[in-house]
């Protein structure tokens, strides 16, 4: 009895081994370089429809092209290396402060319709809408969904990215943004 046991043991150990081997293998693998990144388009598809991606985010998804530039953004961002009041000197956030407390004030109906219906008060949306975009005025000139794309694709972090990357494709099944959409060297829309 007690060699069934341990038998059934280590069969169920086994078991769910090769049941994690074969999750793993069904995952899209990442990659380095451009050379595997239209494999893993056709990898990644199926994930993207299993988490509710329609026809036309897939799409948006199979006329991306890898972003060398984001990569290379992405390797090279020196702001990490500074002090928190080093990297807010460089971004100009006196600047960015004192145009949003003025959004703030001229927009205060809009930020406190935005906080009831989603919780969110208008400071974190006006530091991000701020530093990230500069109010609107910084569009960015890449693709946006290509950019998404390559990071998520991309070896470094793409836990990271690609629930950003479903989250784009949904945003091009709702008609919100398109497969053209211009962004940033890391996605972000102006």
């Amino acid at each position: 009895m007690k060699k069934l046991t341990r038998f059934n043991a280590a069969g169920l150990v086994g078991l769910a081994a090769l049941t994690g081997i074969a999750g793993q293998a069904m995952a899209a693998q990442c990659g380095t370089s451009a050379a595997g990144f239209e494999s893993w388009k056709q990898q990644f598809a199926p994930e993207a429809r299993a988490q509710g991606v329609g026809a036309a985010g897939i799409a948006a998804l199979m006329q991306t092209n890898y972003a060398q530039a984001t990569i290379n953004a992405d390797r090279g961002q020196r702001s990490f290396r500074l002090s928190l009041p080093e990297f807010l000197a460089k971004r100009g956030a006196a600047a960015i402060v004192a145009r949003g407390r003025s959004l703030k004030q001229s927009q205060g109906a809009l930020f406190a319709s935005i906080e009831q219906r989603y919780g969110v008060p208008p400071g974190p949306l006006i530091a991000i809408w701020g530093m990230e975009t500069a109010f609107g005025t910084q569009h960015g000139n890449q693709n946006a969904i290509s950019s998404i794309a390559t990071l998520a694709y991309d070896c470094r972090r793409p836990e990271y990215f690609t629930d950003h990357l479903y989250a784009a494709l949904k945003l091009v099944d709702r008609g919100v943004l398109s497969a053209g959409t211009r962004g940033s060297m890391h996605g972000e829309i102006g």
